[in-house]
């Protein structure tokens, strides 16, 4: 058998069966690659050595990607994001990563694979009886690109095999919304209901605020100087979660599930709105009620400060008062929406009043006006209608002048 020199490093052999291998070393150990040609093992080789010479070489490894995800959920993910998106990214990765990807050797993970499980995710399956949404798949491409530039970092792979797929483009949301008439018999339903807490639903179609932000509400959040209101909580009913980074499991006493009091989901989301007067004065009222009450109550009441508590002054379950939601609709025979309907009906209202849409976004707590574009677009049409008309006072303006310098010139002329 032969040996031929590459480079003067490493040793290339032809072996019985005809095929060619290359050893070199690295780190003090023996290394070996395989291939039917000798140019292919050559090209092999140079590549590691040039790795190991800029420090690129990582060692290969039989971790699987259900092993490294769920490395990396424990020691990267459960220290670093709020427990809200812990719960996310471990379903990603349960339900979905791990049942298509999980006994992939993460070094052997390629592009060709991904785009395909990616495909295969906006497809309804036997265990899947809907296909994900495109939110939802790009949800699961940040967090999965996330953990693979993490183990590209540790040398685990050389590259994150994500970088050359093409994601599905942005679908226009559908959003549920009240015209002007159900909002109207909703807001009167809600002022003679016999549950006091239900004012926040006329406070939500006022403000847009999110389930948990209302129910998140204290009163030193209010600025009684400015007549505005403060967002810097909100509230969740969110799976608990074990050391080990698994979700812990219903076991008798033990409940799966916890109310969360925590900051809201980003910077954007803390913001101030300010309250038109009719909204103050109906706040200022719903106020002296819920203090007559707490007065009726005496020692039992746990004032937590919760402007729109339980009865017991406690912070609300999102699904009991979803609930308390649900009997107003009902009470006057409205259809059956979901509670985050009423951030989208004043969103809408507030694009119909001709609010400016930067405007809009900051209150909604959009971190970019293009998203409060994307998902109010629909409004937009008379909007611009409206805005257009308005610009016909200036169009007259401009008419008087022309006239005016025509007459001008005649006069010179005579």
């Amino acid at each position: 058998m032969s040996k031929k020199k590459a480079n003067g490093e490493g040793s290339i052999t032809k072996r019985a069966d005809g095929r060619y291998m290359a050893r070199y070393t690295v780190n003090g150990k023996r290394k070996t690659i395989y291939g039917a040609t000798h140019s292919e093992v050559r090209e092999k080789l140079n590549e590691k050595l040039t790795e190991i010479a800029r420090g690129e070489y990582f060692e290969p490894t039989k971790m699987t990607v259900e092993k490294w995800m769920k490395t990396w959920l424990v020691t990267y993910a459960l220290p670093s994001v709020k427990q809200s998106t812990y719960v996310s990214y471990e379903g990603y990765v349960r339900l979905h990563i791990n049942p298509a990807l999980g006994n992939i050797l993460l070094v052997a993970l390629t592009t060709e694979q991904l785009q395909k499980f990616f495909n295969d995710l906006r497809k309804s399956t036997p265990k899947r009886k809907k296909a994900l949404s495109t939110k939802s798949v790009r949800n699961i491409y940040n967090m999965f690109h996330t953990a693979l530039d993490q183990a590209a970092i540790e040398h685990k792979i050389i590259r994150n095999p994500l970088l050359g797929i093409k994601l599905p483009k942005v679908e226009q949301m559908e959003v549920q919304i009240l015209t002007a008439d159900e909002q109207a018999k909703l807001q009167q339903a809600v002022m003679h209901h016999n549950e006091l807490q239900a004012y926040g639903v006329i406070f939500t179609l006022n403000t847009g605020l999110r389930l948990g932000e209302l129910i998140g509400l204290q009163w030193k959040d209010v600025n009684f100087q400015r007549h505005s209101i403060r967002i810097r909580r909100t509230v969740g009913r969110l799976s608990k979660v074990a050391e080990d980074g698994s979700l812990v499991k219903k076991s008798g006493t033990v409940k799966s599930t916890e109310i969360v009091v925590r900051t809201p989901k980003s910077l954007s989301s803390r913001r101030e709105i300010p309250m038109f007067d009719e909204l103050w004065n109906g706040l200022m009222d719903y106020r002296e009620r819920q203090r007559e009450m707490i007065d009726a109550i005496g020692s039992d009441y746990d004032d937590q400060d919760f402007i729109f508590g339980t009865t017991m002054g406690k912070v609300y379950d999102p699904r009991v008062y979803e609930d308390l939601f649900k009997r107003c609709l009902k009470s006057v025979g409205l259809k059956d929406i979901k509670f985050h309907a009423l951030r989208h009906t004043f969103a809408t209202r507030a694009l119909e009043a001709g609010m400016d849409i930067k405007v809009l976004s900051s209150l909604l707590g959009h971190a970019q006006a293009s998203t409060t574009l994307n998902l109010y677009g629909h409004a937009l049409p008379d909007h611009k209608r409206v805005s257009m008309d308005k610009m016909s006072e200036f169009y007259a303006v401009s008419r008087v002048d022309t006239n005016e310098q025509e007459n001008s010139n005649l006069r010179k002329v005579g």
